[in-house]
């Protein structure tokens, strides 16, 4: 019987498989739910300890059935063959099965956590970092005076291949299919070159002793030095930042995505959503909370619903043209920054695909109300020039020619310190009209002469007198 075979009841085994299957799928279910906030330590422990929860279930199963066996032989005759019935041969064997499917299912999540998240930029550095250092060492010329330098590189060579071997080792179980091979074949790649690398070395001992028996005898050549060759230092490139500018949105996300893609060419998800955060304004990340999304296409989605109405920008646009002043004459500065301006507007609206908001004959008006009076009368004299041919479909194409030719003169006035401020009118000018001062009391000095002071009378009147 079981209880003499194995020291416990049949029913006591099928008690203890229950709890067993009810521990696995516990673990199991808590590990399919939180798998995606979890950290590379946490979703390793958990794994490891599902799979020995699993291997519980997987030994119990096969007590029960030993104990099942042990209770069929001692009810049947000596040299008769115990076996199972197919229904209980059925149940243990769904039991096995369920186990591992259930395992394989809960692998898979882990893995589109791990992997993703944590392995692939670290197996991908690892082989990226031990290919470049073997390229480097590949390069150096085989000569007596690059031996030192060579067998420096060559072991910082050995320890980068030996981290990318052990890289590859650890996260192996958790590697796509798809991937595995052509790490796997990278890695194959990087110890046969280190391979090459190390025969290599002999060159160098051969070079030195040669070296060394020529400077013995005396007759040490002058091995030429190589030229110098031009180092090029390039200025690390920050991603562009979004400060909340809806002008700006489509062409920061446009370029920020471009150089992205350039920096991080792997695609890490978990790599690209931490430098979207680092290149949008603090205040703007706060305000939408977008530590709290999981990838960058999430909050990109919401940063287009906030920013990213075309609409809206052109509005913004048109807007920002209607704030400029009108300007005077002696302002060249600050008609060569509307006129820039201007110019800038218009790339924003063709961007947008919406160039039709500033070929509005209201817009236009505006734009030549807001300029100097003697830039009004030139621009007059150009549009009703029968030459220049200026209708109201090519108004304001001729008007923006017009201020580009106007900006390029009033640039070069600058250069040359010419001011177009009017000189001061000399305060001493010469008098134009006549003034007559105050009389005393004494009156008129006709009417003194009249002997009617006080009285004042027509002069023509006193000429007749």
């Amino acid at each position: 019987m079981a209880e003499e075979a194995l020291g416990i009841t049949v029913k006591e085994l099928k008690q203890k498989i229950t709890l067993a299957k009810s521990t696995f799928t516990k673990q199991a279910n808590f590990l399919s739910r939180v798998a995606k906030h979890m950290t590379k330590r946490e979703l390793q422990e958990e794994f490891k300890k599902l799979k020995s929860e699993a291997r519980t279930v997987s030994e119990t199963n096969d007590e029960y059935r030993a104990g099942l066996l042990a209770d069929i032989e001692a009810g049947t005759d000596e040299g008769e063959e115990a076996e199972l019935s197919k229904e209980k041969q059925a149940e243990l064997e769904k039991t096995f099965q369920e186990c591992e499917a259930r395992l394989d299912e809960v692998r898979e999540i882990v893995q589109a956590n791990l992997w993703p998240r944590y392995g692939e930029n670290e197996v991908k550095s690892a082989i990226h970092e031990a290919e470049t250092a073997c390229d480097g060492v590949a390069q150096i010329p085989v000569t007596a005076v690059n031996r030192d330098g060579f067998e420096l590189r060559w072991d910082c060579v050995k320890t980068q291949v030996q981290n990318a071997i052990a890289s590859l080792a650890e996260w192996e179980m958790w590697i796509p299919v798809a991937e595995k091979e052509r790490l796997g074949g990278r890695v194959k790649d990087l110890k046969a070159f280190g391979n090459y690398l190390e025969a290599r070395r002999a060159g160098f001992l051969t070079a030195q002793r040669i070296a060394g028996d020529e400077r013995d005898r005396g007759r040490v050549p002058q091995v030429p030095m190589p030229a110098p060759q031009p180092t090029l230092r390039i200025k690390p490139i920050c991603l562009p930042k979004f400060s909340g500018y809806k002008r700006n949105f489509l062409r920061w996300r446009r370029d920020w995505e471009s150089l992205q893609k350039q920096g991080e060419p792997t695609g890490s998800v978990e790599v690209k959503r931490i430098q979207l955060i680092d290149s949008i304004d603090e205040r703007i990340c706060r305000g939408l909370r977008l530590s709290s999304y999981n990838t960058a296409e999430d909050m990109f989605r919401l940063l287009e619903n906030r920013y990213g109405n075309k609409s809206t920008i052109a509005l913004e646009i048109m807007e920002d043209l209607e704030k400029i002043p009108a300007l005077r004459a002696n302002q060249p500065r600050k008609v060569i920054d509307m006129i820039q301006t201007i110019e800038k507007a218009l790339d924003d609206l063709t961007e947008l695909g919406n160039t039709g908001a500033i070929n509005n004959p209201l817009v236009i008006r505006s734009i030549e109300s807001k300029l100097p009076d003697d830039i009004k009368r030139e621009w007059l004299v150009f549009m009703v020039n029968p030459r220049n041919n200026v209708t109201p479909d090519n108004h304001f194409e001729n008007l923006l020619k017009f201020l580009k030719t106007q900006e390029e003169i009033l640039e070069k006035l600058e250069q040359l310190g010419v001011s177009e401020r009017p000189e001061k009118r000399n305060a001493c000018m010469e008098r134009k009209y006549a003034s007559t001062r105050s009389t005393t009391k004494g009156g008129c000095v006709v009417c003194v002469v009249m002997k009617s002071t006080e009285k004042i009378y027509s002069f023509a009147s006193v000429s007749r007198n």
